[in-house]
């Protein structure tokens, strides 16, 4: 079993991102961020021991960080990317085309700042919302927690937080 957190849009506001970490640094097998985090990439990389995982935000300029990036991890195939390029606005169907050509069963994307998550039998979809602007009818900051169980399935939680 292997527990994550994933973060997207913290937008350069990093010190709830940061207070979380620390606060469950024991529990955190790994990291990712799905862009918009404004060069505070090396400072979240230093903040665990395991992987972290981060790719370019619209608002990310002058960055090396990648617009996409789909790798193996415990079983599953990962893709992950900000979401603009998919017009995630609009909704996640040119997302999920872009994850069936990948043969990804795990998504991951950030961009419109509001949480979100469809699972099915063949893949999961998952946006953490907006650890720093949340757009939301709530306006609660959010991010989520994503486990990957011994036998194969994936749980995913979405934690909100006030400011």
């Amino acid at each position: 079993m292997a527990k994550y957190i994933v973060f997207s849009d913290s937008h350069g506001k990093n010190d709830l991102m940061y207070d979380i970490i620390r606060q469950n640094k024991a529990e955190i097998d790994g990291i990712f961020h799905l862009g918009d985090i404004e060069r505070a990439e090396e400072e979240l990389s230093l903040m665990i021991q395991g992987p972290v995982y981060i790719v370019k935000g619209n608002c990310d300029t002058y960055t090396s960080l990648k617009n996409e990036h789909v790798f193996q991890l415990h079983g599953h195939k990962v893709a992950m990317t900000h979401g603009n390029r998919y017009h995630v606005g609009m909704g996640v169907d040119l997302l999920k085309y872009w994850a069936l050509e990948n043969q990804a069963d795990l998504v991951l994307y950030g961009h419109t700042h509001v949480p979100f998550v469809e699972q099915s039998s063949q893949m999961t979809i998952l946006n953490p919302g907006s650890i720093s602007r949340p757009r939301q009818g709530d306006g609660k900051c959010s991010y989520a927690w994503l486990e990957f169980l011994p036998n194969g399935e994936i749980s995913v939680e979405i934690v909100k937080v006030e400011k």
